[in-house]
């Protein structure tokens, strides 16, 4: 497995290979350093062999040469819990970034262009797979545009230049967000209380309960379902209750 360092001094050599002036090749590398050391994983299984990341990135960006102009973009990565996802989308979408396409992870890759960027608009709709083509033929006269996929959600873009016209040009945008993780902490408090659930039942059935009669199984699992919702409600009243006391001094 290659380290972190090896994996972006290649990257780097592969992209001047390819042609990318210099000032972007460090921007992406540095870009894409930063992220990697907040991801959990090995920087290999992040990005994918460095050969082929290469190639994506000199596709995208510049493929000229030194001299050629190049056209500057900034890229962002950044996920959120579906109960916010939307509300994000408009807010970033308003400031000119547009969501190039859903990672496995489910994460939304961004760029926006530095010189006379965009605002874009979102929607995110529930639509089974047979029927995704036919929907996207049906919002394509609105401007509407696939960019993502993600379960049973399917993302839509659209540049706000169709409604607003010109007006929907950015003088002069904010700058990229250093946050890249937008979920809510009752959610990873809701994925623990449901596990230790799970470990409770394969315990509790370990040591001997009859866990194939349908009247104990339903019990021990109603009784751990209306304990962990009784821990998450007081977890989240507390939580709201700090709010407030901080609110008031």
């Amino acid at each position: 497995m290659t380290d972190t360092a090896t994996y972006f001094e290649r990257l780097s050599a592969l992209l001047s290979e390819r042609g990318m002036p210099q000032a972007r090749v460090e921007a992406l590398v540095q870009e894409l350093s930063a992220y990697a050391k907040e991801a959990a994983r090995p920087v290999e299984e992040e990005f994918g062999p460095v050969e082929e990341l290469a190639t994506q990135l000199a596709a995208r960006g510049s493929t000229g040469t030194a001299d050629e102009p190049e056209a500057e973009a900034d890229t962002w990565v950044w996920t959120a819990d579906a109960f916010k996802d939307l509300r994000l989308l408009d807010h970033f979408g308003a400031q000119g970034w547009e969501v190039e396409r859903l990672d496995r992870l489910g994460r939304f890759v961004c760029r926006r262009e530095r010189q006379a960027p965009m605002r874009w608009a979102y929607r995110r709709e529930t639509v089974g797979h047979r029927h995704r083509e036919e929907f996207a033929e049906r919002l394509a006269p609105e401007g509407w545009e696939p960019c993502g996929v993600w379960g049973p959600f399917v993302y839509y873009k659209r540049p706000e230049a169709v409604v607003m016209g010109p007006e929907a040009q950015l003088a002069e945008p904010p700058a990229p967000p250093r946050r890249r993780v937008y979920i809510a902490p009752w959610l990873y408090a809701w994925v623990a209380l449901c596990l230790l659930a799970l470990v409770a039942v394969v315990w509790r059935g370990a040591f001997g309960i009859d866990m194939s009669n349908p009247s104990t199984l339903a019990g021990a699992l109603t009784g751990l379902l209306v304990g962990g919702s009784l821990a998450l409600w007081l977890w989240k009243s507390a939580q709201r209750a700090q709010r407030g006391d901080k609110n008031a001094k």
